[in-house]
């Protein structure tokens, strides 16, 4: 049966003439074109579409992300100069790829990848990277914040850059064998322990260094010998494979998830202690709770008298506002016995946020002018900014309200949220860090130096020092305001949300990762689920700048009203 063709999207020329090569020793058809084809080419029969990254016309990871809505069956490769971690998992995340090669190629190497691509049945597919996606947002998530917490314990422990850059690699790909588990027995233990060995011969065919391949199949070995699959006992196991297995059971012991609690940071920092030396290297061990802080963080929160709380004048407010049949007489009644708060209200009545050309005195008229939601949420917002005071605080107030904004526009255009609670949630999401940065300044400003010199998400560092991060802690101190369930759940799940995760969760996940964007933060990959975008948040996500001009003008307006 005549070979299905490869299509070889590449203007390097010794590319093009190493695929030339192989294509006619190993017959099949070779298409080769230096920008992306139309769309009635890209959905022909193809069974392989290849990628050059380095190809300067065209954002290569885009282009197959779209080859696989097109063209679902032909397979997806990637052609690299190197290995750099951020795009190898951008490219496994967005377009699941089944092979990467790296430049330069052999073409004996080519042809051979090439023939276990060719020979495979026709629609059987054989991941050569793990495609994340399928797990959905969490297991995304585990392969990076492992990566993270095994580099930071190796750079304790003096390792060099090389062995780190190795060690991130390994920890990216520690679980790839998963993929690979039959249909229906990834929860089988028996079947669970293949993954090691599924995975080391998936990094094999990578042509992956050495060490990379021995994280993969060691990463559930113990100190013990009681691990698998090899059984290797103390440090007959790869020093690398050891780092990979603590982290890979920090990331679990330390991840929050639905209806199960937590270990504390004592039970944790117990708990490490007690299988030092069983489980775990006992170097490694102590690399990492020299990372963590001393005090267990929510027993000094529990037992301190300071923490924000809601004006006695705000709660009843609010209390009043969730009725459904509330007089605004009454509201106003209780808000007046706050002079600076009605006058702030009345300000910002009056500011150009709500377009009246009439000038407002009364404060019943102004609470009726900015609405039942609005209002909640400046009371909430005129409640949290006198708590912050240092100069990265109120950066971080700036920062929520953004989020805050965002947020509201997001559920705005989707129309599946009502825009005042993602307001709310929006506004309220980042109130851990004003608590752990106040209680624990010594701690937080090491972590911020952990953070800068990993390069992580700042949760993930205060997960390593704390056990929790700053999600949890927030979510810990609305409960305790007796805020709604839905807003304390999305601030808790706003880094990563759950499998099953609301549409709140949803729209706080992504205003947040734009309000650091629209802040000087990294880019972020244009995606949300489907079913809880419609076509015109999936244009925004594409080009976002627009929109963020309009509402940092927004948040100018509102920061000058209540600065006044």
């Amino acid at each position: 049966m005549a070979r299905l063709p490869v299509l070889l999207m590449t203007t390097d020329s010794q590319v093009v003439a190493t695929f030339q090569q192989v294509a006619a020793t190993c017959d099949f058809p070779l298409h080769i074109t230096p920008v992306p084809p139309p769309p009635e080419v890209l959905s022909s029969q193809w069974h392989l579409i290849v990628a050059d990254a380095e190809t300067t016309s065209f954002d290569a990871i885009a282009f197959l992300a779209l080859a696989r809505q097109q063209n679902p069956t032909a397979k997806r490769g990637l052609l690299v100069a190197s290995l750099a971690p951020q795009e190898l998992l951008r490219a496994v995340n967005e377009a699941q790829v089944h092979h990467v090669w790296v430049k330069p190629l052999s073409p004996d190497g080519l042809a051979k990848s090439l023939e276990q691509h060719l020979e495979a049945l026709e629609g059987e597919t054989l991941p050569f990277l793990l495609a994340l996606s399928s797990e959905g947002a969490e297991a995304y998530g585990h392969s990076v914040r492992v990566a993270h917490y095994a580099v930071a314990i190796g750079r304790k422990l003096g390792l060099s850059e090389e062995a780190l850059r190795l060690l991130w690699l390994g920890c990216l790909l520690h679980d790839i064998g998963k993929v690979l588990l039959p249909a229906g027995q990834e929860d089988d233990p028996a079947w669970r322990q293949q993954h090691p060995l599924l995975g080391e011969k998936v990094v094999q065919g990578l042509a992956l260094p050495k060490e990379v391949a021995e994280i993969v199949r060691h990463h559930h070995e113990r100190w013990d010998g009681q691990g698998f699959p090899d059984r290797l006992r103390g440090e007959a196991i790869p020093l690398l494979a050891r780092l990979a297995a603590l982290a890979n059971a920090y990331d679990h012991w330390t991840t929050p998830q639905p209806e199960q609690a937590l270990l504390s940071h004592a039970e944790l920092t117990e708990l490490l202690r007690r299988e030092m030396g069983h489980t775990f290297a006992p170097e490694a061990v102590q690399a990492l709770l020299s990372l963590r802080e001393a005090e267990d963080v929510q027993a000094v929160l529990e037992r301190v008298s300071e923490l924000p709380a809601l004006a006695p004048i705000v709660h009843c407010a609010l209390t009043l506002l969730e009725r459904e049949d509330f007089d605004w007489r009454e509201v106003a009644e209780v808000i007046a016995q706050d002079q600076h708060l009605t006058a702030q209200l009345l300000r910002l009545a009056n500011s150009a946020m709500t377009g009246l050309r009439r000038r407002v005195t009364s404060l019943p008229i102004a609470l009726r002018v900015l609405g039942a939601r609005p209002v909640r949420n400046l009371l909430l917002t005129l409640s949290v900014c006198p708590h912050l005071q240092s100069p990265a605080e109120l950066r971080l107030w700036e920062h929520s309200l953004l989020c805050a904004f965002l947020a509201r526009w997001l559920a705005q255009t989707t129309k599946l949220v009502d825009p005042e609670e993602a307001f709310t949630a929006g506004l309220l999401h980042d109130i851990g860090k004003s608590l752990l940065h106040r209680f624990f300044p010594q701690s937080y400003r090491r972590l911020l130096t952990l953070a800068a010199s990993q390069k992580c998400p700042l949760f993930i560092a205060e997960r390593l020092v704390f056990s929790l991060s700053h999600a949890e802690v927030g979510a810990w101190l609305l409960r305790r305001w007796r805020l709604p369930t839905p807003f304390c759940e999305a601030v808790a799940w706003h880094h990563v949300p759950i499998h099953k995760a609301t549409p709140l969760m949803w729209h706080l996940y992504w205003a947040n990762r734009l309000a650091h964007f629209a802040q000087g933060g990294e880019p972020f990959p244009p995606i949300l689920p489907p079913e809880k975008a419609n076509s015109l948040l999936r244009a925004f996500l594409t080009n976002p700048q627009p929109v963020i001009k309009q509402i940092l003008a927004q948040l100018q307006s509102v920061e000058a009203a209540l600065q006044k």
